[in-house]
């Protein structure tokens, strides 16, 4: 078989990758060798990627976590492709069909960008003075299974800087509050607690929701995860997350978002940002109102997430938590939040969640 170069990410590798040469093997084995080191690969999932999909992403976990490669080069694709075993062709397959149908939709913005062109000077001032504007209108034409992967991809970077718990206790609770949280959600929420210190979460396109340990440690009900969990579970189905990278990243992330090119540099550098994006006051505020009406749709005490505020209060008086860096916990929104509770009836219904049990999994910070 005709070796084709890839680059490959994946656990204990660097954040950039590292390049590669693959090759099939007549076992249906992918076999993936770099200067260093070489890796065997099976059940493979296979989809197209790179600019206008012309790439090939090649994803497979093993005992170490998830492995993602990424072929953009064109010549390599076809190497890759000619040598695929049948056993993969229903993959390749679907990703052809992708690539035609991101063709098509590439044509199409092409045509719509030619013609604003004609009047570049009219369009700089559009974008400069209807930034928001036009980035809100491309957010609502992308389809709720494209942020899904764009999900996945935060994902499969985030697994490369953090040791992610996907089963246990505090996996199970995570999933029990969420699923009262999130009835009628268009996306499929996943839950996963990261194995670090600091009191943060954050929620990813596409309904990927990642809390600290050191949140879950810092907790004293479980009202007040279930706090923390509208405010993320908000923040996603908003999708705040897709502002935020467009606003970062500009046009160049916007077209990439709108086309499904996953690819390319600009979202690529967006999707590294993830969880380091800061969301406005504006935002914030519509996390907490939409937050707070999930909570009692959910028939969940919404003082939980009052309490942790006024937590993240106290802690900023000594050294300010993660969490405040990117969900500013002022006393303003706080007190914007006991004016709503104070107008509700006050019948809700306790959660039976163990925090002993809940934090028994977690492994020692």
């Amino acid at each position: 078989m005709t070796p084709f170069p890839a680059r490959l990410f994946g656990p204990q590798l660097p954040g950039s990758g590292v390049a590669v040469t693959g090759v099939w093997q007549e076992d249906d084995r992918l076999q993936i060798v770099s200067p260093e080191q070489e890796w065997s690969a099976t059940n493979l999932s296979i989809t197209a990627s790179g600019f206008n999909a012309q790439g090939i992403k090649i994803s497979w976990q093993d005992d170490r976590g998830e492995y993602v490669l990424f072929i953009d080069d064109v010549i390599a694709r076809d190497l890759c492709l000619a040598g695929a075993p049948a056993l993969y062709a229903p993959q390749l397959q679907r990703a052809g069909r992708e690539k035609s149908s991101v063709e098509r939709r590439f044509r199409c913005g092409w045509a719509v960008l030619s013609g604003l062109l004609v009047i570049p000077v009219l369009l700089i001032v559009l974008l400069l003075l209807k930034q928001d504007v036009v980035a809100n209108w491309l957010i609502q034409h992308i389809p709720v299974q494209q942020e899904a992967r764009i999900g996945d991809m935060v994902l499969s970077r985030s697994r490369l800087s953090m040791q992610l718990i996907e089963s246990g206790p505090s996996v199970e609770a995570l999933a029990r509050i969420g699923a009262k949280l999130t009835t009628n959600s268009p996306h499929r929420y996943r839950w996963f607690v990261a194995n670090q210190k600091e009191i943060n979460a954050f929620a990813a396109p596409g309904g990927v929701v990642v809390v600290n340990a050191g949140l879950l440690h810092a907790v004293s009900s479980p009202e007040e995860l279930a706090g923390v969990l509208a405010h993320e579970i908000a923040h996603a189905e908003l999708r705040h997350s897709l502002k935020g990278i467009a606003k970062s990243l500009g046009l160049r992330a916007l077209v990439s978002l709108a086309l499904g090119d996953y690819g390319g540099t600009a979202l690529a550098e967006g999707l590294k940002k993830v969880t380091e994006l800061g969301f406005s006051r504006e935002a914030e505020r519509e996390a907490d109102l939409e937050g707070l009406r999930r909570l009692v749709a959910a028939g969940i005490d919404p003082q939980g997430m009052v309490r942790f505020f006024e937590l993240l209060e106290k802690e900023q008086q000594l050294t300010p938590p993660e969490f405040l860096s990117t969900h500013p916990a002022n006393t303003e929104r706080i007190a914007a939040l006991k004016r709503e509770i104070a107008l509700l009836p006050q019948d809700w219904q306790p959660l039976e969640i163990d925090l002993a049990i809940l934090r028994s999994g977690l492994p020692q910070l």
